[in-house]
């Protein structure tokens, strides 16, 4: 004999196999469109990079390197964090960006972007370790990575960055990174 009760948790029970499978499927769609979004911005990079100036395209492919190389290092690295996960990071960065000698990491950015650290040293007196700051954030990497891989805290970003600004002619931190990427394109 049916009750009211075994109805009641039929319907439930009916309801939860329907809210799994509405669920199911907005997952399946979502990974879909993901695919869908990044085939179009692979092709939309392979489209750009036809038309991209040299440096600049040697500056994006650097940037998708290092990120791809950070994303592959993601399992190993410590998940909480501390002296243990900084110092993994850092070994991290130095292996990927050379960067444990200014000198050597102005040879690397010089290299990867055809003269442009010369130019910048000659143009406005750049130092090396100024270069090696413009250099990651051209790599778009945080101010917390920037900081622990030059060793300042990252209370004395925002005032390293200014002390560039001035140097670079950058009036406010709107003008950074569009002013940064115009230096990279010329000449």
């Amino acid at each position: 004999m049916i009750t009211t009760l075994h109805i009641l948790i039929f319907s439930l029970v009916a309801l939860i196999i329907l809210l799994v499978i509405v669920i199911v499927l907005v997952r399946i769609n979502s990974k879909q469109q993901l695919a869908y979004q990044r085939e179009q911005v692979r092709r939309l990079r392979e489209h750009a990079d036809e038309f991209m100036p040299p440096r600049l395209k040697a500056l994006d492919d650097w940037k998708v390197e290092l990120h791809t190389a950070l994303r592959l290092a993601q399992k190993n690295r410590p998940k909480h964090r501390g002296e243990e996960r900084d110092q993994y990071d850092r070994q991290l960065f130095n292996e990927l960006l050379y960067c444990n000698r200014f000198e050597q990491f102005f040879r690397l950015a010089d290299k990867r972007l055809d003269g442009f650290a010369t130019k910048m040293r000659n143009n406005y007196q750049v130092s090396d370790r100024e270069m090696m700051f413009v250099c990651l954030s051209l790599l778009a990497l945080s101010d917390e990575q920037v900081a622990l891989i030059m060793e300042y805290s990252e209370a004395s970003i925002p005032t390293t960055r200014k002390r560039i600004w001035k140097k670079l002619k950058i009036s406010n931190s709107s003008d950074w990174n569009s002013r940064l990427t115009e230096l990279v394109q010329q000449d």
